[in-house]
């Protein structure tokens, strides 16, 4: 009966094998690999998000200079027309 008991209790071996450390160091050059990616992405963004701030910018002072020429566009219609 207590060969039963002890073979159901959890073992745990003090080696450690080959493979355990080379998984391991898979698992943290991966890690490395793919934070330095989420940075390189996180920059590119940052610099694509600075450009259309800027073209954002161009295409307000467009709009204002338009509807200024559209309004004396207009004012000289109405004082034609009085």
């Amino acid at each position: 009966m207590s060969d039963l008991i002890s073979k159901k209790d959890w073992h745990i071996e003090k080696s450690v094998s080959v493979g355990h450390i080379l998984t391991t160091i898979i698992i943290v050059v991966g890690g490395f690999t793919y934070f330095s990616e989420q940075d390189k992405l996180i920059s590119a963004n940052a610099q694509s998000i600075e450009f259309l701030k800027a073209q954002r910018a161009e295409d307000l002072r467009r709009i204002e200079k338009r509807l200024d020429l559209i309004d004396s566009k207009l004012d000289k219609l109405i004082s034609n027309a009085n």
